[in-house]
C-alpha cells in the first residue's frame, strides 16, 4: 500500500481542485492510501471541499490559504509537520504555490526526522499547475518567489509541469533540472461537455459571447471589456451580448467598468454556476483574456462542448490549441482554435469580428479541439499516467536509506 499525503493550498473552482479530487477518488484503493490536506477558500472562489469529502479522507487546515501572512503560514505549516509524523506518507505530493512551499518545507523536516531513526525516506512532488512568477505581483515580490522556488526545488524529488509551455519557462527561471520535470498534462471528467451538440449560431441568431473564471486581476477582465466596446462600435446592427460567469473579489469593480464603457445592457454577471454544461450549451463563442495561465480549464471544457474559443497567447495557451500568435499579427486561426495577441484590446476585437463573420470556419476548429481533448485530457488518462508515475517513483525508492534533504 503507497500512503499519498495530498496538499492544496484551498478546494477552490479550478483546475488543481479538479486534479485532486480525480486523483484522490480514482487511484486505485487497492493499492493507494490518500489523505487530503486542504486550505479554504475565499467566500468567492467556490468550495469543493463537501464534494471531495464524499470521495475521500480530507483534512482542513483554516490557516493554510492563498493569502501571505507569516504568523497563520506558521501555523499552517506546524499542523501539516503534525499530521505528516502521524500519516507517515510514502509520498508528499502538493498543488499550487502555498501548499507547494509549507508542504514541501514540512515533508522536508519529516525526512530529517527520518534520517536521524535511518528510515526510508518519503518522495516529495510538486504540480507547478501554472506559476506566480509572472503576471501576479510585482517584479521584487516575483524574484523573491523564484528564490523560494530554486530553494524547494532542490528538496522535491520530482516537478510535474501540466505542459510542455510551463516545463520550458520553470526552467529558464532556472527552477529545477530538466531531469527532474515531468509533463503530465491536466486531466478532467469531460463527459458533460462532450455529451453537449456542438452546433454554431446561425446567421441571424442572436451572437452570445461568454467568458468564464475567477474575476481576479491575472484574467484581464476589463481588456475583455473594452475589445466589446471596440467590437460592439465596429458592428452597430449586430444583435450580440456577452456573460461574464465567475465571481471573485474584483466584481463590484468589473461591474463600474462595464457600465463606464457603456456596455450595462449588453454584459451580465452570472456568478458560479453548478451546471457549466448548460453555460456552454447557451453559448457561441468563448473568451481567455488572461496575462498568464498554465493550461486554462475553461478552454479545455469550452473544446469538449464544441464552442470555438478566442484566447490570448499566453502560457500553455498556443499549445492548447495548436499555435501560437506571431508578434506581427493581431490574431491567428490556430488548428483548434483562435490566438490573440497578448494585452491587445484592439487585436481581441478584430478576432471578434473575423469568427462572427466566419462561424462555419471558427466552428471547424473546434470540432477540431473536441476531438483533441477528449483524448489528451480525459480523466482516465490523467489517473493511469499518475499510477504508473507513484509506481516507478517507489520501484526507484525500495530499500534506499534515507540520503540528503
Amino acid at each position: 500500500m503507497i500512503r499519498v499525503l495530498r496538499i492544496v493550498t484551498r478546494l477552490n473552482i479550478g483546475g488543481p481542485t479538479h486534479q485532486v479530487r480525480l486523483l484522490s477518488a480514482g487511484l486505485p484503493r487497492a493499492r493507494f492510501q490518500t489523505l487530503v490536506v486542504a486550505g479554504r477558500p475565499g467566500p468567492e472562489e467556490g468550495d469543493l471541499t463537501s464534494e471531495l469529502k464524499r470521495q475521500a479522507h480530507v483534512i482542513g487546515i483554516p490557516q493554510l490559504g492563498r493569502s501571505l501572512h507569516p504568523w497563520r503560514d506558521a501555523v499552517a505549516w506546524w499542523k501539516l509537520l503534525v499530521i505528516a509524523v502521524r500519516f507517515q506518507p510514502d509520498i508528499v505530493h502538493t498543488h499550487m504555490a502555498k501548499a507547494g512551499a509549507l508542504g514541501r518545507v514540512a515533508a522536508w523536516m519529516l525526512n530529517l526526522l527520518r534520517r536521524l531513526r535511518r528510515r526510508v525516506r518519503c518522495r516529495v512532488i510538486h504540480t507547478f499547475h501554472g506559476h506566480v512568477l509572472d503576471g501576479y505581483f510585482s517584479w521584487a515580490v516575483a524574484r523573491g518567489f523564484v528564490w523560494c522556488e530554486r530553494w524547494l526545488a532542490r528538496r522535491s524529488d520530482r516537478l510535474i509541469a501540466i505542459n510542455e509551455t510551463v516545463k520550458r519557462q520553470l526552467l529558464e527561471f532556472r527552477i529545477g533540472r530538466a531531469e527532474q520535470m515531468v509533463t503530465i498534462p491536466l486531466g478532467l471528467s469531460l463527459e458533460p461537455f462532450l455529451s453537449l451538440n456542438g452546433r454554431q449560431a446561425a446567421a441571424e441568431e442572436p451572437w452570445r459571447i461568454g467568458m468564464v473564471g475567477r474575476l481576479v486581476p491575472v484574467k484581464n477582465h476589463e481588456l475583455f471589456f473594452q475589445a466589446l466596446r471596440a467590437f460592439g462600435a465596429a458592428a452597430p446592427d449586430l444583435d450580440w451580448s456577452a456573460v461574464i460567469v465567475g465571481d471573485g473579489p474584483l466584481r463590484p469593480r468589473l461591474e463600474r467598468t462595464a457600465e463606464a464603457l457603456g456596455l450595462g445592457r449588453r454584459v451580465q454577471f452570472c456568478g458560479w454556476d453548478n451546471s457549466l454544461d448548460s453555460v456552454y450549451n447557451g453559448l457561441h463563442v468563448i473568451c481567455l483574456t488572461s496575462k498568464n495561465e498554465g493550461t486554462p480549464v475553461a478552454l479545455i471544457e469550452s473544446l469538449a462542448a464544441g464552442r470555438p474559443v478566442i484566447a490570448t497567447d499566453v502560457g500553455g495557451v498556443g499549445e492548447l490549441l495548436g499555435a501560437g500568435c506571431p508578434p506581427d499579427q493581431p490574431f491567428v486561426v490556430a488548428p483548434r482554435g483562435m490566438v490573440v495577441r497578448p494585452d491587445d484590446p484592439d487585436a481581441l476585437a478584430q478576432a471578434l469580428a473575423w469568427a462572427e463573420r466566419h462561424r462555419t470556419e471558427h466552428q471547424r476548429t473546434a470540432d477540431q479541439g473536441r476531438a483533441h481533448v477528449r483524448t489528451q485530457f480525459s480523466a482516465q488518462r490523467l489517473v493511469c499516467e499518475m499510477d504508473a508515475f507513484y509506481q516507478k517513483l517507489m520501484d526507484s525508492r525500495e530499500g534506499k536509506p534515507c540520503m540528503r534533504s
